[in-house]
Order: C-alpha cells, then structure tokens, then sequence
C-alpha cells in the first residue's frame, strides 16, 4: 500500500510526454472541480427557493388547524367562501376572520399587510375594514379606502335553488402581500367578530389555529389530535396541505443532483484516458515492476491510487470555489430577479452539510470507478512482454 501510494504521486505530471499528459490531467482536474462547484451551488440555491417558500407558506397557514363545520368554542379563526364586488369587477374569494393579536402570535400574516399599522377599527366611513389580496386588487382595479361589498349564500327555502345572498359593505383598508401567488390571488381577512356576525356563527369559530416550537413535527401532532377528537373534526398540517409542492421541489432538485452529475461523469472519463495513456507510457516501469516481485494487485493500486488523487484535488477544488461562491452570491445578492415575476428580489441561497458532503462522496465515487479499467488492464501486462522491446 506504501509504495502504491508513492510511486502513484511520482507518476503524476512525469514522464517523457509528461507535458501532454500533465495538460490532460488538468483538464480533469478541471472537469471534476466544476461538476463539484456547479452542482453545490445549484443545489444552494433550490434550498434557498425552498426555504423561502416554506417561509411563505407557514407564514400565512398555521403549523396545524383543527376544523369543524358547526363551529368550536376555542382560539379563534373563521373561514368561508364569499364574492367580493367592487365598482369595476367580481370576484370569488375565501375569506379569513382573524384576531390580529392572537394571529401575531401564530403566523406572519400580520407581517404582510400593508399598511403595516393597519387594524380592523372602523374608519371615518364607519364601515368594516377589509384586507384584500394584492392580485385581488387587481382583478377589481381597487385601492385603499375604495368600498366592496362581501357577499355569500346562505340556505332559504323561499330562495331559487334554497339560497339567499346575504350583503355587506366593507372598505378597503389595506392589501396582503405574501408574495405567493395562490394567497394573493385568493385571500381577504376581516376582523374575528365581522367574519362571526357575517356568517351567523354567533361566538363559535370554524377552526383553531395552532403553532409548534418545532414545525417539522406537525404531523406528529396533526395525527395525535385526529386520533383523539371527534369524527366531526378534520385536522391538518402544513405539510400535508402542500404536499403537491413539496414533492415538487423535492424531485426538481434530484433531477438537477443527476443531470449536473453528468458533467462530474464527463471528467471522470478524462480521468481514465489520462491513466490509459500513462499505462502505455508506463509498461516499462509496469513490467520491471512486476519482475522484482510485485503483485498486480499492488500495480492496480498505483494507477487506482493515481485516479482517486486527480479526483480528490478536482473535488476539493470544486468543493471549496461552490461555498466561497454560494457564500458570495449570498452575501453580496449579485443575481437580482424582477420583482413583479418572483416573490423575492435576489437568488435566495442555503448551504447545506448533507448537501456538500453528498457531492463530494458521489464525484469521489465517480472517479474512483473510472480507475478500475486502466488499472486493471496495467495488472495483466506479463513482464516479460512488458520489456522484450524497451
């Protein structure tokens, strides 16, 4: 293993065409370093993306909601489904009724209205205040302090098809911003007492909203409470609730692990040219070598050992240059998005351990394979072969 090891790092760059074959190395040097180094900042940068959706998401909905259609006498929220009418245009809409205080306490929701001193008291006009959803304003070409009427339906046998509508004026008093398009486009909050009175629930609510120190472990709780309330109930968690988006982002990012992988497998076969032509450079060296009494698995070694070298110094490179340059990009916010596109303004980016790590062993297991080939067919040559023409 010693001498394996020795002559393996003598052998690199050395030799009478050493110039050629050390331009060769480099290049893979080269290849394996950029494969590393592009696919630790992609991935930085879908952590990133994730980890502002997620932000997003359990900034609007809480880590569990407890429901029940009759209403609950606890910690309060009110959902319903309603139209909202403005001078210019019709939408339909779900629509919140939160306690501001309390809702500060569990979501950012509170963070994304704008104004952001805004509150549900009643202004000069003397209606209720209604938070819109930006993308709602500009479907009903509304802006603050302009008036809409709510409407839902509600049972009447005396009514067409068993429902009366039933109206009520708010004015717009601010507009929800969270930057994710499916709560901006389908979102308005009134105050805990309008949303009760609105929909006739008296003091009962419609759901409980609940926040956990540890918001990976929702579904632990999500199941625990289903197990023991009522079939009445239905209980739900963030996570389940956008599983379709999660298990997006999840396969994006491995579909993105495996096709920058290919440029790590593109070099690795650098690698193994590099290590065939220093085997044929080499057979001399190989069949002496064998003469005074070495294995071939001690010749596989050296050349196995060659390879891994080339790739641990591509990998190391590839490695340090992707954190410096994720951390770069990160600090320094160099790739700005537009803003009315994307929710955010800059590439968000997240290092991750298990994320580096990963890399690295995968480029290090690509480039350990490709040794195999060369080194074994340098373990076949028969030394007497090897040096009848040297």
């Amino acid at each position: 293993m010693g001498y394996s090891l020795f002559i393996a790092k003598k052998y690199i760059g050395a030799g009478r065409r050493s110039g050629f074959i050390t331009a060769i190395t480099v290049i893979s040097v080269g290849g394996v370093a950029v494969g590393v180094l592009a696919l630790i900042v992609v991935l930085a940068v879908l952590n990133g993306f994730e980890n502002e959706v997620i932000k997003r998401i359990v900034g609007t909905n809480a880590h569990v909601i407890v429901r029940k259609d009759d209403g609950i006498g606890v910690s309060p929220f009110v959902f319903s489904k309603a139209m909202v009418m403005s001078a210019r245009g019709t939408d339909a809409l779900f629509v919140k009724g939160i306690d501001l205080d309390k809702e500060a306490g569990v979501t950012s929701i509170t963070e994304y209205i704008r104004p952001s001193d805004f509150s549900f008291a009643p202004g000069d006009s003397g209606l209720a205040r209604i938070v819109i959803g930006k993308e709602v304003s500009y479907t009903l070409k509304i802006s603050e302090g302009d008036t809409v009427l709510l409407a839902r339906g509600e049972a009447s046998p005396g009514s067409p098809f068993g429902i009366a509508p039933a109206f009520k004026r708010f004015v717009v008093g601010g507009f929800f911003d969270s930057g994710m398009y499916e709560y901006d486009a389908s979102l308005a909050f009134i105050s805990l007492k309008e949303a009760q009175a609105f929909n006739s629930l008296g003091t009962a609510v419609t759901g409980l909203s609940v926040k956990m120190d540890d918001m990976y472990k929702a579904p632990m709780l999500s199941s625990a409470l289903s197990l023991m309330l009522d079939d009445g109930f239905v209980v739900s968690d963030w996570i389940h609730m956008n599983r379709n988006l999660f298990t997006w982002m999840k396969t994006e990012k491995r579909v993105m692990f495996i096709i920058l992988t290919l440029i790590i497998i593109v070099a690795a076969f650098n690698i193994a040219s590099t290590l065939i032509m220093i085997v044929m450079e080499r057979t001399k060296d190989i069949g002496i070598l064998r003469s005074i009494g070495a294995s071939r698995g001690a010749v596989m070694r050296i050349f196995m050992f060659q390879g891994l070298i080339i790739g641990v110094i591509g990998t190391a490179i590839g490695t340090a240059g992707g954190i410096v340059l994720s951390l770069i990009v990160d600090k320094y916010k160099l790739i700005q998005l537009p803003g009315d596109v994307y929710f955010i303004e800059t590439v968000p980016v997240q290092l991750q351990a298990g994320d580096i790590a990963a890399v690295a062993l995968v480029a290090l297991a690509i480039c350990f394979a490709t040794t195999f080939y060369p080194a074994w067919q340098a373990s076949r040559l028969v030394p007497v072969e090897a040096i009848r023409y040297e």
